[in-house]
């Protein structure tokens, strides 16, 4: 053990819309099973949508049932992805934007306030996004890195953290040194890794470092082999116009949460907890937000919040005994 103590680190998956089921996840966890979340966890890290909810915590915005009801209901989400007709005959085939990103940001000032990175002093925060000029991972950390040293907004850093290519424009900082970025999860759409390497890097010991990991979704296999080959030969011949009509962004998310979560796990066995699972195939689109997908996508949370509260409570459980152990071992010295 460091002479730290443990480190309880929250971590969430970047998915567009799909950030109802964490939200929802998080819900369940303080009406269904009294857990208070933000008091339980020491650090939130989040990508894309993962770094709203992250910030809406460590910034202690309001509760995670207005986190869950209003910041993440149809209306909220239409609100943010506005679709005009135009949009909706075009979609990602425009050649500019398919959203203006004027009321995503506004939805990040109404709940974060105005409120600055470096004015969260009680929690670690870490949100991702990507220079994509000089190619690079953008770290905004509170009280730490140099992409935070400016003392941004959790407005701008969360306006920049979710500018997906294609559906919303790059966002510049207010640096003096420029950056033009856009959403972390074109580096990883798990942040899962970064907050354990942060960890470590505040000091913290390998073995001192919890970790409940919530993800977006993955799909469902549900198509038989000749369905698999056609789709397959087809995509021998796509361009870009045919990768991004078939989900380029969607896939790249996918693909690096799978290595982030295989990651996460190997370094730190039983001290770590996934929470996620398969959706069907029309669930899986970042930016679908009628009534009855949003409905859908909270029963998928409340089913998998069922299926691992067991194990999350379990978690917990030996993260409280460890604080615990980590204090008396303090007291004796």
């Amino acid at each position: 053990m460091s002479s730290k103590g443990p480190i309880f680190i929250l971590s969430i998956d970047g998915g567009g819309s799909r950030g109802v089921i964490p939200a929802n996840i998080l819900y369940h966890l303080e009406h269904d099973a009294a857990i208070a979340v933000r008091q339980t966890f020491d650090f939130f890290a989040g990508v894309s949508t993962g770094a709203m909810i992250a910030a809406y915590l460590a910034r202690d915005a309001g509760t995670v049932e207005r986190l869950a009801k209003e910041g993440y209901s149809s209306e909220s989400l239409s609100k943010i992805m506005d679709k005009t007709v135009w949009d909706k005959m075009l979609g990602r085939m425009q050649n500019q934007p398919k959203y203006d990103g004027v009321n995503k940001r506004q939805a990040a000032e109404d709940q974060l306030s105005g409120v600055k990175i470096n004015d969260i002093k009680d929690k670690h925060l870490l949100i991702l996004a990507y220079d994509f000029i000089n190619r690079e991972l953008v770290t905004f950390k509170n009280q730490r890195g140099h992409d935070a040293a400016y003392n941004p907004t959790l407005t701008e850093v969360c306006d920049a953290a979710t500018a997906a290519p294609t559906l919303y424009p790059t966002v510049a900082t207010s640096s003096l040194s420029r950056r033009w970025l856009v959403d972390g999860a074109l580096t990883t759409n798990d942040p899962s890794i970064c907050a354990i390497t942060e960890s470590l890097a505040m000091g913290y010991a390998l073995d001192d470092i919890w970790m409940l990991s919530l993800g977006t979704g993955r799909p469902v296999h549900d198509l038989s082999q000749e369905d698999r080959d056609e789709i397959g030969k087809a995509s021998q011949g796509w361009g870009i116009v045919g990768w991004l009509s078939n989900g380029l962004l969607d896939h790249m998310m996918s693909a690096s949460s799978c290595v982030s979560a295989h990651q996460a796990e190997q370094l730190l066995g039983d001290r770590y907890v996934r929470v996620t699972g398969e959706l069907p195939r029309k669930l899986m689109q970042l930016d679908n937000t009628s009534e009855a997908r949003v409905m859908d996508l909270c029963s998928y949370a409340y089913s998998w919040f069922e299926e691992g509260i067991e194990t999350i409570e379990t978690l917990i459980k030996r993260v409280v005994q460890a604080r615990e152990a980590y204090t008396q071992e303090m007291g004796a010295q």
